[in-house]
């Protein structure tokens, strides 16, 4: 087997050391080793004392921080005011990038307070960077510790974690993000305290790496949250390849020299993280590598780029960033603002942000405020004038209203400062649409736009940078032409999220420039950034040449009727738009899609969008969603699941009918724009403030542990609203029932794409035939550009068949052919490394089978999934290994293996039996043989052991020796291991028996077994000696007691350490400890307390 340390954690260190980091190697006996004076600490004291003197200096560049200021602002670090990690962490990081105040110097500025900087992010050099691996902290309550491999500390504080993995192991990566979860005590599937948060408080990001694959995270990041970083940029790939005698990177190496490099690791925490909501709770980011490369070179072309004075014809200091939509196009941009904030040269452009998005908005406020400035938001032409005319440094947003559709009006024109519309039959031919009359002005705004066409010059300096959003939508209006005409020599960066339209490459390059940096759909899927996206067609006319569309979905929607009928209706219905409209057809799509979704999207939790043809047709299908959920509710109030299984109907129905108390709850909303001569109902769906509390509910999950923030609105309806810039990660199903093109298309589908818990993939359900038409539709792009846009859902059944073998192969290795043997392969499991690899290849499996399901294309894989899942629970429930669950699994495979399990006799909601269950001998006499009956009471009593450890280490490590030698002595003796392990499990029941001292068992005696465990680790104790240290337990239990009754004693680190100062005081005026070990007793004693604090204060 590889070794982890030579293969994977030396060369990370080795690789660091070449790039000015110190090393210290770490130890996991002795605290001062590693510069603390305990291992609770995690801070490195002298480091930072001594940091922060050195960077914080005077006017004359001298220091000035007496001890007293730098033990306050140190203090501030220390003591973060809640106990909750994230808040922590948030508020720590805020710290890190604003310093905090301290009293100021009656000498110097008036005696004005003075902020103190932890950390000097304009000049790298003048920090401390530190590597110490093997870094031992001890977990609250002492029961044990967490030793991280490596952890990088910058003026002592600890920014990185990494876990290291042998690239030999079964599932290297999934291990290492585990641990580093675990450490962390971020696991949700873990109900105990397994960690040590307080390593975490001031943490940038997680890395778990197994040499040859390195990903990335953020502490609470799920497991596909952690990715890689595939750029060392700045630094070419070339060049770190030359520095480590390479001819090729590994992640691990390129991960190290793109995120740990000292400059890029500041960079990264000053102008690359953020915090912000998701799902119901606060997340933090950190950008990821395309992100940061993009800036840097953005920043660099500003940089040293020739104005348009100095090349004469063009400004060169711009260009275009294309980042796939869903990948952070919009964070890109926030990103290079702050940055930009940062650099004394570029710090006096005025920025200009053209954008239609107001969470970019929102996002760009928080960024000013940690350059103390203010965006400027012009809520009309006049105002934006005025701010263009200024000279300072401003940060400006000017919003764009999109009009991409004639019927599509405006929600708000008086906030309205640049607006357009596109021509409704989206021609390729840019030309031909610019002079299309579909480019007519909306009335209300008529003035509005005249005045924009008349923009004079209104600012020629240089220092100005227009950052354009969604490029590609204004690339050719006459009103961008214009915002450029008033400021001639700005420099100009565009970002988009769709490809450049092969036509329009040339006049793009010429507004803009050429590409800065460029990500696309099939990197980004790669990578993780955004989920793949897998598209249905839900009528017949899928497979049907283009020319019988339209009869081909009038046979489908309307099959019930005679050929007559059908001609009739074809003639009432003379257009495409009419049909799409038509009251019956937009029922039967409704009831279809309801029924879809409830079967195929709901049961993992996420929510839908539509897409009608028009606006009306948006309001006839809130209506038509309102009549089939009624229906539905109906069916299932009245039908019996327990009815025999007659035909697809009936085995619909049983599928959906636990979910029947949540598809009850089920909403549906319409998303539109007013119109002028709208009927006046539908004022509830255009109404600016009804539609912004529709999206915000639309954001909410349809289920969370706090009802205020659920949500079972689950539908939004729209016509062209929200299918652009509108970001909302619980959205896994888009439904489509109109023509889309181009850039609209491939926007409208990226809805779909982003990522969040348990979402393996997005659903594109096409009822109009748009992906049929792909081809067609997207022509307009490179075949490259577009690759990956969508993907067939039968693409899905080859990775479905070989992640199936891939599980059944971990028993087919071991003769294991037939997984109907079921004892067989629980036994296999007993060997952790194989349990490893089984539910990490499970769950690989069951994530395909639940986007199949409930297709008949699964039905093969049924069978498998049932008993597999079975095996895992059962497993699980032998071993008491909580990693063999199945979390993150999508629901439908879930409730599938959860009835089987059920009718197999075992209740996946019951934890396993425990020792001290009064039914737990009738549990083991079940079991068939001898050598189950051993393996059931065996790792009930490590369970038991482990789970206890904490209130009594001494009492129960004894009892862990004492299994391991029963096990030992009766190894492959079967019967006679079943009877030694009956009576192991009654003594473990009975608990800590009374003994000579007459100590209680609960309260006092396991503070009696510290001390003499640390005593007798030399000798035997005589009785004079045991009833002499039972007396000093009871004066010493007694103190403590009365200590741990103070108020939030727990939360106040002043009053534990005074308690660990009596202890020792204590112990050694008693002379019961060697003077060497009275510290690290005083340690044990304090956190068995803490473990024992309910029965010691009762």
């Amino acid at each position: 087997m590889l070794n982890e340390y030579t293969q994977v954690e030396l060369p990370l260190i080795n690789q660091l050391q070449l790039m000015s980091w110190q090393y210290i190697e770490g130890d996991i006996d002795v605290p001062y080793l590693t510069e603390r004076q305990n291992f609770r600490e995690v801070l490195l004291m002298k480091r930072l004392h001594n940091a922060i003197r050195r960077i914080n200096l005077d006017d004359k560049r001298q220091p000035w921080l007496d001890d007293g200021r730098i033990n306050t602002a140190i203090g501030t670090l220390e003591r973060l005011g809640t106990a909750k990690l994230m808040e922590a962490n948030q508020i720590a990081t805020d710290l890190l990038l604003k310093g905090t105040v301290v009293e100021g110097d009656p000498q110097r500025d008036g005696g004005r307070d003075q902020t103190v900087r932890f950390i000097d992010f304009d000049q790298p050099e003048r920090n401390d960077f530190l590597i110490i691996n093997q870094f031992r902290v001890d977990v609250p309550g002492g029961r044990t510790y967490i030793v991280p491999d490596t952890v990088l500390f910058v003026n002592g504080i600890p920014l990185v974690v990494i876990e290291c993995k042998s690239p030999s192991a079964t599932e290297p990566m999934a291990e290492g993000i585990t641990q580093l979860r675990r450490y962390s005590n971020q696991r949700e599937e873990i109900a105990d305290d397994e960690g040590a948060e307080r390593l975490f408080h001031y943490n940038q990001f997680l890395i778990a790496t197994f040499f040859h694959a390195a990903r990335v995270g953020t502490i609470g990041a799920s497991y596909e949250r952690y990715l890689e970083w595939k750029d060392t940029s700045p630094v070419p790939m070339a060049e770190v390849a030359a520095s480590l005698g390479e001819t090729k990177l590994s992640s691990q190496q390129i991960l190290v020299a793109g995120m740990l490099r000292p400059a890029h690791l500041l960079d990264i925490i000053r102008n690359f993280t953020l915090f912000q909501e998701s799902g119901g709770k606060n997340i933090k980011i950190v950008g990821r590598y395309q992100q940061f490369r993009a800036v840097q070179e953005a920043v660099r072309r500003l940089q040293n780029g020739q104005t348009r004075r100095q090349n004469g014809e063009n400004d060169q200091r711009g260009g275009i960033i294309w980042h796939t939509q869903g990948s952070g196009k919009s964070l890109t941009m926030v990103f290079l603002v702050r940055k930009l904030r940062t650099l004394a040269a570029l710090r006096r452009l005025k920025v200009v942000v053209v954008t239609d998005r107001v969470d970019l908005e929102k996002q760009l406020s928080n960024t000013a405020s940690l350059t103390n400035e203010t965006v400027l938001r012009a809520s009309n032409t006049d105002e934006l004038k005025e701010l263009l005319r200024q000279s300072s440094p401003d940060l400006i947003f000017a919003t764009i209203q999109k009009y991409q559709q004639r019927d599509e009006d405006s929600t708000d024109d008086s906030k309205a400062i640049l607006q357009y519309t596109s021509n409704k039959r989206n021609p390729s031919d840019r030309k031909a649409a610019e002079n299309s009359s579909s480019y007519n002005i909306n009335p209300n705004i008529r003035r509005l736009i005249t005045e924009t066409d008349q923009f004079p010059i209104l600012n020629d300096s240089e220092d100005i940078l227009v950052l354009v959003d969604e490029a590609h939508r204004t690339q050719a209006s006459q009103l961008h032409a214009n915002l450029m005409r008033a400021l001639p020599n700005c420099a100009k960066i565009g970002f988009t999220g769709t490809p450049i339209l092969v036509g329009d490459r040339k006049r793009t390059y010429e507004i803009f420039g050429d590409f800065i940096d460029s990500y696309t759909i099939q990197q980004s899927e790669a990578d993780g950034a955004t989920v793949p996206i897998l598209y249905e067609g839900r009528t017949a006319e899928a497979e049907v040449a283009d020319g019988r569309s339209l009869d081909q979905l009038f046979e489908d929607m309307f099959c019930d009727r005679t050929p007559k009928e059908l001609a009739a209706i074809r003639a009432k219905y003379a257009t495409e738009g009419n049909v799409l409209e038509a009251p019956k057809l937009i029922a039967a799509k409704a009831e279809d899609m309801l029924r879809h979704y409830v079967d195929t999207v709901l049961p993992n939790g996420f929510k839908a969008q539509i897409v009608a043809s028009s606006r009306l047709a948006a309001v006839r299908y809130q209506q038509a969603f309102v009549a089939a959920h009624q229906k539905l509710v109906a069916q299932l109030e009245n039908f019996n699941p327990s009815q025999q299984l007659q035909n697809l109907e009936t085995e619909f129905l049983t599928r959906i009918y636990p979910r029947i108390e949540q598809i009850k709850q089920l909403e549906f909303a319409t998303v539109i724009s007013n119109g002028h001569n709208d009927n006046p109902a539908w004022k509830q769906w255009s109404d600016k403030a009804k539609v912004e509390e529709y999206i915000n509910r639309f954001k909410k999950p349809l289920v969370h542990t706090e009802p205020s923030k659920q949500d079972g609105l689950a539908f939004l309806i729209v016509k062209s609203m929200l299918l652009t810039g509108f970001d909302a990660p619980i959205e896994q199903v888009l439904y489509l029932d109109r023509s889309m093109q181009g850039h609209e298309l491939l926007q409208a589908i990226a809805r779909v794409n982003r990522t969040y818990s348990s979402k393996s993939c997005g659903f594109v359900v096409d009822y109009y035939g748009v992906a049929r038409h792909l081809k067609k539709a997207l022509a307009v792009y490179s075949a490259e550009d577009i690759q990956s846009a969508l993907i067939s859902l039968k693409d899905e059944l080859p990775k479905l068949g070989d992640r199936h073998q891939r599980v059944l192969a971990v028993f087919q290795g071991q003769d294991i052919h037939d997984i109907a043997d079921v004892n067989a392969c629980i036994d296999l499991l007993r060997d952790m490394k194989i349990r490893a690899e089984f539910v990490v290849k499970l769950k690989q499996f069951l994530e395909s089978l639940d986007i199949v399901m409930p297709r008949p294309e699964a039905l093969p894989y049924i069978r498998d999934a049932k008993i597999l899942g079975y095996i895992n629970k059962a497993a699980a429930n032998l071993y008491r290994d909580f990693q063999l669950n199945l979390y993150g699994a999508g629901n439908k495979v879930r409730q599938l293996i959860d009835e089987y399990i059920v009718a197999s006799g075992i209740d996946p909601q019951v934890p396993p039996i425990s020792i001290m269950d009064a039914d737990f001998e009738s549990a083991v006499s079940a079991r068939t043989s001898d050598r189950a009956k051993a393996s059931e009471m065996e790792h009930a009593a490590r369970y038991h052991i482990s789970k206890n450890f904490q209130e009594d280490p001494a009492y129960y490590k004894k009892l862990s020796e004492r299994l391991e030698d029963i096990l030992e002595k009766f190894q492959d003796k079967w019967a006679e291991l079943v009877e030694a392990l009956r009576q192991f499990t009654q003594d473990l029941r009975q608990g800590r028996p009374e003994d000579e001292t007459q100590l209680d068992p609960k309260t006092q005696a396991p503070f009696l077994g510290i001390l003499v465990e640390e005593i007798g680790l030399d000798q035997e104790l005589l009785k004079p000696e045991l009833d002499k240290l039972a007396a000093i337990t009871v004066e010493m239990v007694e103190h403590i007691r009365q200590e741990i009754r103070i108020v939030d004693f727990w939360r106040n680190a002043h009053a534990q350490n005074v308690l660990r100062g009596w202890i020792v005081r204590f112990l050694d005026d008693n002379d019961v400890i060697s003077f060497s070990r009275q510290q690290a007793v005083s340690d044990r004693i304090v956190e068995l307390a803490k473990a024992l604090h309910a029965r010691l204060t009762t």
